[in-house]
């Protein structure tokens, strides 16, 4: 039976592994319903439409990565460089964990959503772009590190780049010593970046 008094958070949590496994589009009302044990009117209650379950959801697994990996490095070191370092380490450990690796959710959303419609599109581009400048201001902060012919914003966008791509591999083959592989390629791509 559905729970009436689910909370939207609670919906939301409830419904990434779902969304995550087989995409948003692959996804029927009927089993967002039942995997958030949330009633249609609970679910309608936060989200008039499935679409813009989808936009709350990217903001809510943002935030996530966020405040597991950014802000969680950042309370360790104050050595940009090495929150740089302990930020891939975070992700990595993270998808380690997860039985059978489906990538990274907001990478599969946009394999799933940026076609469908544009307003995916724009604010998955937000969201990496968010991404993207974290990785550089950390870089940009920590330049005194880095050699003279490293650009902190493209080095940025090679890291989240390659950090996509060792994830949608790692989905692909679900094989963790692969995916170590990947972040192992992904840290020396920063150190030799580094004076």
């Amino acid at each position: 039976m559905a729970n009436l008094k689910r909370t939207r958070e609670d919906i939301l949590t409830s419904a990434i592994d779902l969304v995550h496994r087989q995409g948003l589009q692959s996804t029927g009302l009927k089993e967002l319903f039942a995997a958030t044990q949330a009633s249609s009117g609970s679910f309608y209650n936060y989200f008039q439409s499935k679409d813009e379950f989808a936009h709350a959801l990217i903001d809510f697994q943002w935030l996530k990565i966020r405040e597991n990996a950014f802000l969680s490095a950042s309370q360790v070191t104050d050595d940009p460089i090495q929150r740089l370092i302990l930020t891939i380490d975070k992700i990595e450990a993270k998808h380690l964990s997860e039985i059978n690796c489906a990538g990274c959710l907001l990478g599969n959303l946009i394999v799933d959503l940026a076609e469908y419609d544009e307003t995916f599109r724009k604010h998955l581009q937000q969201v990496f772009d968010e991404w993207q400048a974290l990785f550089a201001q950390m870089l940009r902060d920590g330049k005194e590190q880095l050699s003279d012919r490293t650009d902190p914003d493209l080095l940025a966008e090679q890291i989240l780049t390659m950090l996509e791509g060792v994830l949608l591999i790692a989905r692909l083959y679900d094989q963790p010593d692969r995916l170590k592989r990947g972040f192992v390629s992904i840290r020396q791509l920063v150190k030799d970046a580094l004076i």
